[in-house]
Parts: structure tokens; sequence; C-alpha cells
């Protein structure tokens, strides 16, 4: 039994058709109070036509919502017991920051003291206390969405819904406004779903990441097991930049790449010598040595792209042996200056068995 206690929503075998195309298809999860949990995926993966059902904005072919405990699957939006923030932050243009803020509170009839109180209050809280007699129009982006904020959490919902809320936002004030969106959900320790495609943004907040592809969940776990323990070749791909390379299950716990043998850490278990499959590694774990540093197990290699990130490159190195495609690794940019690698550069490639990971292709 679900412990009714911790557990602020749950959906049960929830599935959605429009005609012919299955957009959700059993899913199933359950939220605890007070989390932050990250729908991620592509776009068309399902997640925002969930975020429309708990919401009561689309109608489920079949499966249930629980919120408290209450079975909510049917009922009309306005009986539900949440706030939404939209990319488009849909404020009423005509309405000064006051009014918009207030709007829900208002339809509540509360007094207008205490509609005055709640207004100041989250004003206030998200760092806007002079700006209730603006309008939209007069603010920026990012203070536009502090204000669908405020508005969303002016009646104290239950669960607070974010419909990729910092998507049209510039990527300086797209960071800054995430960690500000965290530290506000766990000061107030609102239960909060957020709808992301951007995979940084969901692994620098949530609690908890539902990763979903074609309808489907693929994955639900922390960020850190959903980057380093991934579930599929799906979320190993889409989750952060991975090397994906095909490979052969031979005796001895070893894999062959291309007729390149390497240790795997163990025989994977369901895999038999011969069976065909996918490794996944992430440009960090592979360690990448100087020409001349011949170590145990390190095979060399050139140098045939280097993508500079800021405090790291990613170098994409042509492994002798390793024809079908390149390994990515990333390398520190003060580490680069220090060994004065560049493209075309002869280098040598470790790829440490602890950190592979293995699929059926």
């Amino acid at each position: 039994m679900p412990d009714t206690h911790t557990e602020a929503l749950r959906f049960e075998h929830i599935v959605k058709r429009f005609g012919d195309f299955t957009a959700l298809n059993d899913v199933s999860l359950a939220i605890n109070k007070g989390e932050l949990v990250c729908f991620l995926g592509p776009s068309g993966c399902g997640k925002t036509t969930l975020l429309r059902i708990i919401a009561g904005l689309e109608v489920q072919s079949s499966g249930a919502i629980i919120q408290n405990g209450k079975d909510i699957s049917r009922l009309p939006p306005m009986m539900r017991d949440y706030g939404i923030v939209f990319q488009s932050y849909a404020l009423f243009p005509n309405l000064t920051i006051y009014g918009n803020v207030a709007y829900g509170l208002v339809n509540r009839r509360l007094a207008k003291t205490a509609i005055r109180d709640r207004v100041t209050e989250l004003l206030t809280l998200v760092g806007l206390a002079d700006s209730g007699v603006k309008y939209p129009g007069q603010l920026s982006g990012g203070e536009q969405q502090r204000i669908a904020l405020a508005r969303a959490l002016a009646t104290s919902p239950g669960l607070l819904l974010l419909d990729e809320p910092l998507s049209a936002l510039d990527a300086q004030v797209r960071v800054r406004l995430r960690g500000e969106v965290r530290m506000l959900q766990q000061r107030l320790g609102v239960t909060t779903i957020l709808v992301t495609h951007d995979q940084e943004e969901a692994l620098s907040i949530a609690d908890r990441v539902v990763v979903m592809n074609h309808g489907v969940i693929e994955q639900v776990g922390t960020p850190m097991q959903v980057y380093r323990e991934p579930a599929s070749p799906f979320v190993a791909d889409f989750v952060g930049r991975t090397n994906l390379l095909p490979a052969i299950v031979r005796e001895n716990a070893e894999l062959e790449i291309d007729g390149v043998r390497l240790g795997a850490n163990g025989t994977p278990v369901g895999f038999r010598p011969g069976a065909q499959v996918s490794v996944f590694l992430r440009p960090e774990d592979v360690v990448v040595r100087g020409a001349g540093e011949n170590l145990p197990g390190s095979l060399p290699g050139r140098i045939e792209n280097v993508e500079f990130l800021g405090a790291v490159c990613r170098l994409g190195i042509r492994v002798e042996g390793i024809e079908s495609q390149l390994v990515f690794a990333d390398f520190s940019a003060r580490g680069m200056l220090a060994f004065q690698l560049e493209r075309g550069c002869p280098v040598r490639v470790t790829i440490p068995g602890r950190s592979i990971r293995i699929f059926p292709k």
C-alpha cells in the first residue's frame, strides 16, 4: 500500500490517446510531499500532456490521479489544488503587478487587508516589493516570470506546476532564476512538478528526475542516478553527452570494439560471449595522457576535434583500432595548455572498465 502520509500525488496507469496516437501509455508514478520532480524529455515525449492532465486541462483516456488521498481524475481545473506557471507567463497585461498577484485571492473573496498582506509578502519573497504599481510590459522577462510564480503561489496551493517556465529567458537569467525557484520551493516546502527539456536545469534543481520518451517513463531517479546509472540507451544518450560504442562481449570479462579488447570490470549479467551490445561511457571518465605515457591498457589515438566549453575542453579522439566513431573525452582547459594539446596531437587513451555500462544493442 502507498504511504499516504508522505505522498502528495499519484498517477495510476495513465493513458492518453489523440485518435490513433497514444501520447501517454500506462504511466504510473508517486510524488512525495515537498518534492521537486522534473519531467524531462524531448519534444513530443508526453511530459506536457501529463502536466495538463494533472491540471485538468486535458482528460486522460484511462487511469486515475490521486492527490492527498483523493481521486481528482474527473474534477474540473478550478476544483483542483494547484498553482501553475506557463512558459509564456500568461500575465494579464491590463492589470498591475499587484492586480495580477491578487487575482486568485480576489476571486476567493478574501478581505482587502488579507489580500494586501499576502501580495506584499509574495512580492517581497520574489524580490519585487516595489513593483506592485507597474504593469507587466514594464518588467523584464525574468521579472515577469517571478510575478507569474508569485501569482501561482498566492492561494497557497498544495501543488505547484511549472511548464517550461524558464525556456524563454536568456541563458544567464535562466541559470540565476532556476536557483531562485529552487530556494523558494525549499523555503515554502511546496510540492512542485517542473516540465523541461533542459537536462542541466533538471539535474541542477530536482530531487528526482522522470525521464520520458514516446509516452512512457524510461527512468525515475535522483539526478546522480539518472546521470551515472542510466537505465536504458535512450537515457544514457539523452541526459548529458556520452560515448555509445558498439561492442561484442568476449570471454574473460572483456569487450571487443572494432577489434580492440577492453576490460569490462566483470562479465555483464545476462550477456553471453558473442552478444552484440552498446557500451556507454561518459567523456569525463575517459583518461587522456600524453603520447609518451604508455600506461597499461592505454590505446594510441589522435585528437581530431576540440570543443571549448569554458573550464573544460571536449576532445574528439580517433583511437587506433576503433574506427567506427570518435571517442569523446573531457580535459581541463588548464591541462590543455600545460600539455600543449591541440587538434592533430597524438595522445594515449584509457577506457576504465569500472566506468562502463552495457546495454543490449
